[in-house]
């Protein structure tokens, strides 16, 4: 088992958990389980979930990348000063104004990059485990040989659910 494999495997479980109970539910309210449209509505039960959980991280990002927008003049101010001057004592003194400024205004340069990091792997977790599926491969969890089955050899409006990926 390789790194990638060790990170994503929790992040699959809880995926597959949130698939499999969307497809209970359908089950439960009487759709067919190995209908496609069990497994349509139950992935887009999956993605709503998965949306409205990433909801605080994409909001901290877009208002980190607008709080960079703003000191974005700023900024532009500082490497004009110092523009063609390429001794250290010039650039630290660049670098110290720049920290300043944010400092001043509460931004970071990495702020609007490490919320994307955190949903990448979550990203990856989701397309793995519909991948997984539409090939007819069990689950790290409640994803069972035979829902991995009934998946892959499900159909929605007459085309098979798998060739849609």
């Amino acid at each position: 088992m390789d790194i990638f494999s060790i990170i994503l495997w929790p992040i699959k479980w809880v995926i597959e958990l949130i698939l499999v109970a969307f497809h209970s539910f359908w089950d439960f309210l009487g759709l067919d389980p190995d209908a496609g449209l069990t497994w349509v509505l139950s992935i887009v039960g999956l993605v709503l979930v998965v949306r409205a959980a990433l909801i605080p991280v994409f909001v901290r990002q877009i208002k980190s990348q607008r709080r960079m927008l703003e000191v974005a003049p700023q900024l532009k101010k500082i490497q004009d000063k110092y523009k063609g001057k390429k001794d250290q004592f010039s650039r630290e003194a660049m670098s110290r104004e720049t920290m300043d400024l944010y400092k001043r205004t509460g931004t970071n340069p990495l702020s609007s990059c490490l919320p994307l990091l955190l949903q990448m792997p979550i990203f990856f977790g989701l397309f793995s485990v519909l991948n997984d599926a539409q090939h007819d491969k069990p689950g790290v969890g409640p994803m069972t040989q035979e829902l991995a089955n009934s998946f892959a050899n499900s159909e929605f409006l007459g085309a098979p659910l798998k060739s849609t990926f």
